[in-house]
């Protein structure tokens, strides 16, 4: 994985946590009712779609357990039909999908920091 790869999962992980401090303590019928939660939401998801899109071919291959067709779906769908976009499905999103997807960076981050310092002498660690 790529310098690249790694920042941008990074803050993709990043826009995850930020929309789900945006729902904290939120239903779904208050959610449904706030309308700058749910603008400000879509903008995360969007970015989060644009920035998969950059994550390097063989990255996105050696880590099949990351949804990435699905990410870069569902940017598609808020970008280009943002006033049709399902709310129950930009809920579910924000509550069962991205707690997955961050646990999966988060892990795939430190795999890749513990075999990057692994390659180090043991003096550098």
């Amino acid at each position: 994985m790529t310098g690249k790869d790694r920042i941008i999962l990074q803050k993709i992980a990043g826009y995850a946590r930020e929309t789900g401090e945006y729902i904290q303590g939120m239903t779904f019928d208050a959610f449904m009712r706030d309308r700058k939660t749910i603008a400000a939401s879509a903008f995360c998801i969007s970015q989060i779609g644009e920035l998969a899109k950059d994550v390097s071919e063989s990255a996105q291959s050696s880590h099949p357990q990351i949804p990435w067709r699905s990410i870069k779906g569902m940017r598609n769908r808020i970008v280009h039909d943002y006033e049709n976009v399902d709310l129950a499905v930009l809920w579910g999103t924000i509550t069962k999908s991205f707690p997955t997807l961050i646990e999966s960076i988060d892990a795939l981050l430190a795999s890749e920091a513990y075999s990057d310092s692994a390659l180090l002498p043991e003096n550098e660690q």
